[in-house]
């Protein structure tokens, strides 16, 4: 532990550090001690009237049966457990990343201390599965166990029940340990406690969770699927309809309600003669409503949990096989407020307990990789490196998700790259930060890439072909030349009248009225005249299949 400064809490006051209480697990529910009334159930016959009661009591801090009903709903609801498990994987599936908090050579330090000895520990792996509880509860609480030496370092995270904590009743925003005969409870010892409560809305901690909402689903969707097992039972059967005599007994009619129920389970069923069973066949009945209502309700908890209806799949586009099961910016919220609660909790304390307090401290945060379609953004990017902009390799690797290639393994044997063909046989990617040129196009072929073969695949070749001075020159050829050659006496006197038109005029409206005027007097019968015999010749070669 650093000497010669006082650890401070969150506003500023000295903390009182107990060595012996750091290294042992508190928070032990025991029949004298921490209350532990884990049996309770509140989901079983759940109405209106005792939710609201049950909400109500959590609104005013007395948490303890919302907490059983949260913890009831995941074990109960099917869909609410998958939507809930889907937004808590999306965020806990992340990698933690510590970056310093400069390029100095003491905050690298510091960064490197934390990336080995606490976010890339066995114990740390499991710590956001653990806060990310409070989601559905509204908070979370891990308890710390340390290990108190030369370094000060977490050894155990466990999870703790939330209802073994309760709030103070003034401000019913601050933390206690719930213990038997202790009203107001106990403080939370310093250190020793990580708590994360998500930012889910603002307001008081006890009115936070998820379940709090979901809670009103559930039950509602109880009804359905209660009233939905019921018609299922007897979906399809026909109804037994009894009669009896007008001089029936109390007893005859007991006898016969007990057959027409007893056909019900049994299929058999005797009856004293002069009563009589009809069977009256079904109609008309459907279990639609109940289907309806039962996929309504969970499109509504889907939106509450994950920000979309259905189970968060869809149908993808552009090469994407699936959409993010999580909306976006939802994942990005609870990676935010997970890293600050194990930047202000975690990460700072243990900081400050080893080095002692820092101007700038590490960042930890959990990098949400954007989804690129990495076809189009590679031929863009090739383009746009051909053309001189120059880009770090390694935000390269970053993008495609691959590490760096080594030079060497750690047993100093030459690592086997991947290369094509071409840099294989050159050996000019031997050399490392060099990069293969381009494959250089001959002089001779400059000409060609005015239509570029890769931009036409079809008359490109043979513009290449044609370029060719290999080649021996055909008739064709000649026609072009003479063309070519005579250019300038053809449109010699259409460049002259063009001219005079400009310098007459004053300005670009000007200039454009005299050529719509001069457009039907411009000489051009030579140029004419010159094109239209080089048509001539070449649609007549063309025609008799010359080439």
């Amino acid at each position: 532990m650093a000497d010669g400064f006082r650890l401070l809490d969150a506003y500023g006051v000295p903390i009182k550090i107990n060595r012996s209480a750091l290294s042992e697990e508190r928070a032990v529910p025991a029949i004298t001690g921490i209350r532990h009334q884990f049996d309770d159930a509140i989901a079983p016959g759940l109405q209106p009237a005792r939710l609201a009661r049950t909400l109500r009591d959590a609104a005013l801090g007395e948490m303890h049966d919302f907490l059983t009903l949260a913890e009831e709903i995941e074990e109960r609801e099917p869909h609410y457990r998958y939507v809930l498990e889907t937004r808590k994987n999306a965020v806990t599936s992340l990698n933690a990343q510590v970056d310093p908090a400069s390029e100095d050579g003491r905050d690298i330090e510091i960064a490197d201390f934390l990336r080995n000895n606490v976010v890339e520990t066995p114990a740390f792996q499991t710590l956001p599965d653990m806060l990310t509880d409070g989601l559905s509860k509204g908070y979370s609480n891990v308890e710390t166990v340390w290990e108190t030496g030369s370094l000060w370092l977490p050894k155990r995270y466990i999870w703790r029940d939330p209802r073994l904590f309760q709030f103070d009743r003034e401000t019913r925003k601050e933390f206690r340990l719930r213990v038997q005969g202790e009203s107001d409870g106990v403080p939370l010892e310093p250190l020793k406690y990580i708590v994360h409560v998500p930012l889910l809305k603002m307001g008081l901690p006890g009115r936070n969770g998820l379940a709090r909402v979901a809670a009103w689903s559930f039950m509602l969707k109880s009804f359905s699927m209660r009233d939905w097992a019921q018609f299922l039972e007897i979906y399809g059967m026909p109804l037994r309809l009894g009669k009896y005599g007008p001089g029936a007994s109390a007893d005859d009619k007991a006898v016969l309600l007990a057959a027409v129920r007893q056909l019900g389970r049994d299929a058999a069923a005797i009856v004293p003669q002069g009563m009589t069973i009809d069977f009256v066949e079904a109609k008309g009945f459907s279990d639609k409503p109940f289907e309806s209502n039962v996929r309504f309700i969970d499109e509504q908890m889907s939106k509450l949990v994950i920000g979309k209806p259905g189970d968060g799949t869809g149908a993808s586009k552009a090469g994407e096989e699936v959409l993010d099961k999580v909306r976006v910016d939802i994942k990005k919220s609870d990676a935010r407020d997970l890293a600050l609660t194990l930047m202000d909790q975690l990460i700072r304390p243990i900081v400050d307990l080893n080095f002692g307090p820092q101007k700038a401290y590490p960042k930890l945060h959990f990098p949400i990789a954007e989804r690129k379609d990495l076809q189009v953004w590679s031929n863009a990017l090739a383009q746009l490196v051909d053309r001189g902009l120059e880009v770090e390799q390694s935000q390269i690797y970053d993008v495609l998700g691959i590490k760096e290639p080594a030079t060497k393994t750690a047993g100093g044997k030459p690592v086997k790259l991947l290369r094509t063909p071409q840099a294989d046989a050159s050996g000019s990617d031997q050399v490392p930060g060099k990069r293969r040129p381009p494959p250089q196009v001959p002089v001779e072929k400059a000409s060609a890439y005015r239509i570029d073969p890769r931009v036409c695949a079809s008359c490109g070749p043979a513009r290449l072909a044609a370029d060719d001075p290999e080649a021996e020159p055909d008739e064709v050829d000649e026609l072009v030349a003479e063309a070519l050659d005579g250019w300038q006496p053809d449109l010699s006197p259409i460049v002259a009248a063009i001219r005079t038109a400009a310098d007459e005029a004053s300005s670009y409206e000007e200039f454009q009225a005299a050529l719509d005027r001069l457009g039907a007097d411009l000489p051009v019968q030579r140029l004419a005249r010159r094109l239209g015999i080089g048509s001539m010749i070449g649609r007549g070669r063309g025609d008799a299949g010359l080439e």
